[in-house]
């Protein structure tokens, strides 16, 4: 088990769970990057060498402007510091279980979870679950 200090990537439009996430991290001690939109996180994804913090875990919403976040995830996955990441996408809407099974496939994302969000405590142990599952396999 690491020492429980993830930094995360947060892409959400929407300003008010954009606060809620950082707060969350703020009261974890865990450092964050946020990007508003699709074209901010494909700008980010576009960088060959990305600034520390590098994050652990992507926190990504499905629909916002720009490239849709299962875009994102899958550009993510292509990045070669950061293309083992964790990846949780997050959507508002309804899916049908085979559109919810496409856009993992697509994206590469670990879990998807709807909004609204769990609980801290719940978002907090999904992030460390996914984390390790992914540093287990790419030892």
């Amino acid at each position: 088990m690491g020492d429980g200090n993830l930094t995360w990537l947060i892409v959400e439009d929407d300003g008010a769970i954009q606060a809620v996430l950082e707060m969350m991290c703020d009261l974890w001690g865990n450092p964050h990057i946020t990007l508003k939109d699709g074209r901010q996180a494909m700008e980010y994804l576009s960088q060959p060498e990305l600034a520390a913090p590098l994050p652990d875990i992507a926190l990504i919403d499905i629909r916002i402007p720009g490239p849709w976040g299962h875009l994102v995830s899958a550009r993510l996955r292509q990045h070669p510091q950061i293309k083992d990441i964790g990846v949780i996408l997050m959507t508002a809407y309804e899916l049908e279980d085979k559109d919810e099974a496409q856009y993992l496939a697509e994206s590469g994302a670990d879990a998807l979870i709807h909004k609204p969000l769990p609980s801290m405590d719940e978002l907090y142990a999904l992030a460390h679950q996914v984390v390790e599952q992914r540093r287990g396999q790419s030892h």
